[in-house]
């Protein structure tokens, strides 16, 4: 269902606007949870069954580790009695954290990655086929707010209907980004008016997220699923131009997706965290990770990188080594840690295992030879800024950010370990033409220039909605229905034309 989820992102926006609007401010965020759930039954019937039991035992987890600290009083205890009622609270509060990892991991674990690790099939073939929309996603957010409550980090939330709107806000679930509940619940539950300004703005960035859906990313395709399901033929160059395809298709589709469901957010006045910023200028992989799905990122770095970095266990491995071994080893656990689960999230099957695995080698590269060619730049008395270094170094860090998407593409690891050697084989000429037409082709570089000439206006630090915001209204009126126009005359879609189905959405 390649245009599922953007017909429901309309069907979110045609029913939530006008009831939110005509809804008193006490109960607006009520009717976003609402036409959410309306559109993820629509979706997935299953979805409703599982979501509801992630909402519930969230919410009750949330309550019961505030019941706990609340009805334990410290007051008048000596320093060492109030001591160990800290540790007995905490031990409390992890017992309810561990049952709610087993239920909700577990829910996960059966309905996603069950049949990667067993060879018999207990998941009904239905369930397979339809999975709750966003579960990886919503999972992980959930447990984002469990754990920041056993923290201590805020109160749990008392409000069922606040907290199920958090967890399961639909323009979100589709393809992300995670959001964290001290910063999206403050933006969700303003409920304020629907102001102009937001309408514009939100309008602006769903066209903007068409344009590079429509536009780019199934064009792109068409280059990319050419060379991977034909690729035995193919070597050298042409896999480079698959993967620079494929490359080009997954970041215009993710980031149009996170645009829409931005756009539709900023409606209603909603700001959902930002998800990349220039990927592509990064000078190293860890960078690059940095800046491309900064959410998932950040979310592996605070609930994975930091835990395990910081664990008993691990420190009393450690205990006995030499500091630079003690720190070396510790690093490398929990970078292992981060980058098998990373690879596990983004699908049940060893090819993304390998490909997390991947990223954690080329980690542990950068973090080893990355002190020495520091050391060897200052010896060579070349300057870090400096603008031909900086390119290669970007150059550099695509290449092999090119091979993790030719992994990330290919069907399984054997089929990328083929193309690694047709890399260095002699394969059948490759035309581009005989893929895509000259019209098509012609759009598509049309295409790749507006996005190129809009991430020049980012590092210029030119804010394009502080400019749009600056124009008339009529101005504005004139320029959505240009871009729109320009999307439904030139996009690439329609019966005869089969899509792509999102990628980061099956995640």
């Amino acid at each position: 269902m390649p245009y599922a989820m953007l017909a429901l992102f309309g069907v979110f926006a045609a029913v939530s606007i006008p009831a939110y609007a005509i809804t008193t401010a006490k109960y607006r965020h009520v009717v976003l949870l609402l036409v959410s759930l309306f559109c993820i039954g629509y979706y997935s019937p299953y979805g409703l069954f599982f979501l509801a039991i992630t909402v519930l035992t969230t919410y009750a987890a949330g309550i019961i580790m505030d019941e706990i600290t609340k009805r334990t009083d410290l007051k008048g205890l000596e320093k060492q009695l109030r001591k160990q009622k800290r540790q007995e609270i905490k031990r409390k509060k992890k017992w309810v954290v561990f049952g709610y990892v087993v239920l909700n991991i577990g829910i996960l674990f059966v309905l996603k990655y069950f049949n990667m690790f067993f060879s018999f099939d207990i998941v009904p073939a239905a369930m397979k086929v339809v999975l709750p929309l966003g579960l990886s996603y919503y999972t992980l957010q959930s447990l984002s707010y469990v754990i920041d409550v056993f923290r201590g980090k805020y109160e749990a939330e008392r409000d069922l209907f606040k907290l199920g709107l958090f967890i399961s806000f639909f323009p979100q679930l589709h393809e992300g980004p995670f959001g964290r509940y001290d910063l999206l619940m403050s933006s969700m539950c303003k409920n304020e008016q629907i102001k102009k300004e937001n309408v514009f703005n939100g309008i602006g960035r769903v066209l903007w997220g068409l344009f590079k859906i429509f536009m780019i990313s199934n064009r792109a395709c068409m280059i990319s699923d050419a060379i991977f399901s034909e690729y035995t033929r193919y070597s050298g160059w042409v896999i480079f131009v698959g993967g620079i395809a494929f490359t080009i298709q997954l970041y215009a589709e993710f980031s149009g997706y996170i645009d829409v469901a931005a756009g539709v957010s900023k409606v209603f006045g909603i700001e959902l965290t930002r998800n990349f910023d220039l990927p592509f200028l990064a000078r190293d992989v860890a960078q690059f990770w940095r800046k491309w799905h900064i959410s998932l990122g950040s979310w592996f770095r605070d609930y994975i990188f930091y835990p395990v970095s910081t664990a008993k266990w691990l420190r009393k491995l450690t205990k006995k080594m030499n500091m630079a071994f003690a720190d070396f080893t510790t690093i490398t656990i929990s970078l292992l840690a981060v980058w098998f689960l990373t690879g596990l999230w983004h699908g049940a099957s060893i090819k993304y295992v390998c490909y997390g695995l991947y990223y954690f080698i080329l980690m542990m590269v950068l973090n080893t030879c990355g002190p020495l060619c520091n050391k060897l730049l200052v010896k060579l008395k070349i300057d870090r800024e400096n603008k031909v270094l900086i390119v290669l170094q970007m150059l550099k860090t695509q290449f092999f950010v090119l091979i993790g998407m030719i992994m990330f593409r290919a069907s399984d690891f054997k089929m990328f370990l083929q193309m690694l050697v047709n890399l260095f084989n002699k394969g059948e000429r490759f035309s581009l033409i005989k893929v895509i037409e000259t019209p098509e082709l012609i759009v598509l570089g049309l295409s790749l220039v507006v996005l190129l000439l809009s991430a020049v206006m980012k590092m210029k630090k030119i804010e394009i909605e502080v400019m749009f915001d600056q124009l008339e209204t009529y101005q504005k009126y004139l320029l959505c229905f240009a871009a729109a126009c320009v999307i439904l005359i030139f996009g690439a879609y329609g019966l005869e034309y089969l899509p792509p189905d999102p990628i980061y959405g099956g995640f």
